[in-house]
């Protein structure tokens, strides 16, 4: 595949919200939290894990998935230092998006290193590769935050808030900056970033609460 050849289809929201509950459904039926998307790569998926040292210092990647769509490639200190356990989480979240959504583009592409690859994604046209990366993102953020068990951390949240008269307060006048505050909390149990579940909560019209 032409740099010019690369698309990235458009797909539903709702879609990609379908898919990921789809493989959440079917390959992680224990349905705790947090999701286990290395577990899922492993012995849902059986993709094999392959970490290379320097992987991010060379290409500015955690993961990639494979041309042959047989593994993922990470980055080995990442992997195996557990301070970056969520991280890698949404990385693993990330590569099982473009395995569901995109293994036609990604079959099409023959590249044998990283760097190549690399190269690849930086002579695509920026909107297509954009598109590309949001519907994984998408779909990993689902994957990882089911929206009921969201609903019920907010709805705990919510509750503290409504205790504190000043913070009710805030709440009506500047919603971002409470969520800011609250989201430590409201990740803790999905195994993610702040970014995430703040993003998460935006996007399934979670928050403000009411």
């Amino acid at each position: 595949m032409q740099p010019q050849e690369f698309r990235c289809k458009w797909v539903d929201k709702r879609e990609l919200w379908n898919r990921a509950e789809r493989v959440r459904e079917t390959f992680w039926q224990e349905g705790t939290l947090p999701v286990d998307t290395e577990r899922i790569v492993e012995l849902g998926v059986k993709l094999n894990i392959e970490p290379k040292h320097g992987l991010f210092s060379a290409i500015d990647m955690d993961a990639y998935l494979k041309m042959d769509l047989t593994g993922i490639v990470v980055d080995h200190d990442f992997y195996m230092n557990d301070k970056f356990a969520n991280r890698m989480r949404f990385s693993f979240a990330h590569e099982l998006g473009h395995f569901f959504l995109h293994q036609e583009i990604i079959s099409a592409l023959k590249f044998e290193t990283p760097l190549e690859w690399k190269k690849f994604i930086d002579s695509i046209l920026e909107k297509d590769y954009r598109d590309f990366e949001w519907q994984a993102n998408e779909f990993a953020g689902r994957l990882l935050v089911p929206p009921a068990q969201l609903k019920r951390e907010i709805e705990k949240v919510h509750e503290v808030i409504r205790k504190e008269r000043g913070l009710m307060q805030l709440l009506e006048v500047e919603p971002e900056a409470v969520l800011s505050g609250v989201s430590p909390a409201l990740c803790k149990p999905f195994g993610v970033s702040t970014d995430v579940i703040e993003t998460r909560a935006r996007r399934e019209g979670l928050w403000p609460p009411t």
